[in-house]
């Protein structure tokens, strides 16, 4: 509910006023929710913010315009619209966008609520989460001026908005069952004093961990974003290493890689590893981290000393990750890119049946990034229909249900496995197929009700 008192302060005023309570509410929002940004710099936190507050800024103006409509319904659908709207062009855009903080996230378990994302994607929740808080405003003002047939008639409109996605059936996969297990091998922690030999600790620590699994005998074997740097000394080399725990094993290892190219430039991948030991599949990460892997404009911002800290540029991949295992296909995104409902379902849509996400956020310490990138896996299981592994590298790593619930996770900062029998999805959801229509639908009528309110601006308000 807590849109509703910004769309109440900016209803039926000024574009600047509008402009200025929105910036107000993104610096807020924005600021508490991803405050440990600020590990690698309080610059850093700082533009971020400012970045992504810009867009409610821009919102709080575009209700302003629309808001003067004389129908309440109109009022509601323009709203809505021109919050999606937004969202979507603050996934893309700038940098290929950023999409934290998006209103389907923040409703990762209200399992009710989820039962849209099958059909509409996250677009859809927030467009009914905007939607529901626009009636409240509407509740709210009609209750000041005395009309309360009124407000009791736009709380009841609320309350079923609200119930309505409880009509829609709860997703569930039927297909082959398989016994999945996660390594999280954990990382040291503390300032690093020996890189090498703490990337060696790592990769150690999920080779004890993967023998331990040898009795419980999975089919599947998950270790999570940069648990293998392939450049290491030593031999074995580590990629027979990793080649080494899945003949051991008698499983197929879906492993996080980093691999050096050049001085300048590395991949990060996904390598799938059969139980002989075959490399039988890679998979390179295609939407990178700005700022974290790879600088934008690198050569323009070579004069800010903070950028030291990433020396080398990733290569984006081209195509989607998707693996083949006997009982079914795995779809492979890597730590960012499970935050993109747009990206994570191409894989699906190409033949994947089960998810994969291998992250990394040990950067980002005990802070709640962690539990956040988790509450982005269970709206990307909702959304398709399939049940998710969760492979972190120093937690959280989880199992999540195809109807987004966890059933099953693991603490910060702890070397330990997770075991679990899932299955494959032997179908698509209507988003997996369609894609981003309703993003794309509230584009069109935000643009139009926008248009259409700035010729009602120099009416008076009634």
């Amino acid at each position: 509910m807590a849109i509703a008192p910004l769309l109440v302060c900016t209803h039926r005023r000024g574009t600047s006023v509008g402009f200025g309570y929105g910036l107000l509410f993104g610096l807020g929002f924005f600021g508490v929710l991803i405050v440990w940004i600020s590990l690698v710099g309080w610059l850093a936190w700082v533009f971020l913010v400012v970045l992504q507050s810009l867009y409610v800024g821009v919102f709080g103006a575009c209700w302003a315009l629309v808001s003067r409509r004389s129908s309440a319904a109109g009022r509601i659908l323009l709203g809505a619209a021109c919050w999606v709207a937004l969202e979507y062009l603050r996934s893309r855009f700038p940098a290929e966008g950023f999409s934290w903080g998006q209103l389907s996230q923040g409703q990762h378990n209200l399992s009710w609520i989820l039962r849209l994302a099958p059909v509409t994607g996250g677009w859809g929740i927030s467009f009914l989460v905007v939607s529901v808080n626009a009636l409240v405003a509407e509740a709210w003002m009609s209750w000041r001026a005395g009309e309360w047939r009124m407000t009791a008639a736009v709380v009841g409109a609320a309350a079923l908005l609200l119930a309505l996605p409880l009509l829609l059936p709860r997703p569930a996969a039927r297909g082959p069952e398989i016994e999945v297990a996660v390594v999280q091998g954990n990382v040291s922690q503390g300032p690093p004093t020996d890189i090498v030999a703490g990337q060696l600790g790592i990769l150690g620590r999920h080779e004890r961990g993967t023998r331990n699994l040898s009795s419980q005998s999975p089919d599947l074997v998950v270790w999570p974003e940069s648990s293998v740097e392939l450049d290491l000394p030593g031999s074995p080399a580590p990629l027979e290493r990793l080649r080494a725990s899945a003949r051991a094993a008698s499983a197929h290892i879906i492993a996080g890689v980093n691999d050096d190219v050049s001085e300048g430039f590395y991949r990060v991948m996904a390598l799938h590893v059969d139980p002989a030991g075959e490399v039988a599949g890679s998979y390179q990460k295609r939407h990178r981290v700005p700022f974290g892997e790879y600088i934008p404009g690198r050569r323009f911002l070579e004069w800010i000393p903070m950028l030291d800290q990433v020396p080398k540029d990733a290569l984006p991949g081209e195509v989607p990750g998707v693996f083949e295992l006997p009982s079914g296909d795995v779809a492979v995104v890597i730590s960012f890119e499970g935050d993109f409902g747009s990206l994570v379902r191409e894989p699906i849509d190409a033949g994947g049946r089960l998810l994969v996400v291998a992250t990394n956020t040990s950067t980002w310490g005990r802070s709640w990034a962690s539990a956040q990138h988790l509450a982005f896996s269970q709206v990307r299981a909702a959304e398709n229909g399939v049940w998710v592994v969760h492979g972190a590298l120093s937690g959280i790593s989880a199992f999540v249900a195809p109807d987004g619930a966890v059933v099953a996770s693991t603490p910060l900062w702890k070397a330990t496995t997770l075991l679990r029998s899932v299955r494959f999805s032997t179908s698509e959801t209507l988003y997996t197929r369609a894609g981003d229509f309703v993003a794309w639908i509230s584009v069109l009528i935000a643009v139009a009700g926008v248009v259409a309110g700035a010729r009602l601006r120099s009416a008076p308000p009634k």
